[in-house]
């Protein structure tokens, strides 16, 4: 009886462990391959076939436009995110390796504590990127909304840098 509990109980904690990781392995289809395809906690999912084929479209129609050689590929997701919110996602494109890194956090226009619109940029917008083929850095003016930071505007952008050892956007403080 012991024998055949242990069993089960090894059985289930394989079976658990493959499914969790199954989510977060890299998924290539299209010609592209994306290193994690979502997040824990999150709705969004970045190896749906939708995805994978917007990823391939855009490394073939568009210019590199972030870090010398890279694409940033900013997009409106289909959920309502954070507080109903329409958030925007980003990913990293490169197209010599034809690899796509999510960008883990949603980010959305900038509110105040009373849910009004604030103003972000001279232009009077309440969401706004500023990235450059020259630099690997990343800045974003609005609300990030992630599961356990989640950061609103107050007077300055978010700003990442891409690091290449982790292959990753890392933020700066």
């Amino acid at each position: 009886m012991f024998k055949r509990t242990s069993l089960l109980l090894a059985a289930s904690m394989i079976i658990l462990g493959l499914s969790s990781t199954a989510n977060a392995a890299p998924k290539t289809k299209y010609g592209v391959t994306v290193v994690e395809c979502d997040f824990d906690y999150e709705d969004e999912k970045f190896c749906t076939d939708s995805r994978l084929k917007s990823y391939a479209t855009v490394m073939k129609e568009r210019k590199p436009n972030f870090n010398g050689n890279q694409i940033i590929y900013i997009f409106e997701t289909n959920d309502t995110g954070y507080v109903n919110k329409k958030p925007y996602r980003l990913v990293v494109i490169d197209p010599a390796k034809k690899t796509v890194v999510p960008f883990r956090y949603s980010l959305s226009a900038a509110v105040d504590s009373n849910g009004k619109p604030m103003i972000v940029n001279k232009k009077g917008d309440t969401i706004d990127f500023d990235f450059s083929i020259k630099s690997n850095r990343f800045c974003f003016s609005g609300d990030i909304d992630a599961y356990r930071m989640s950061d609103s505007y107050v007077d300055q952008p978010f700003c990442f840098k891409y690091d290449k050892a982790q292959k990753n956007m890392v933020r700066e403080y």
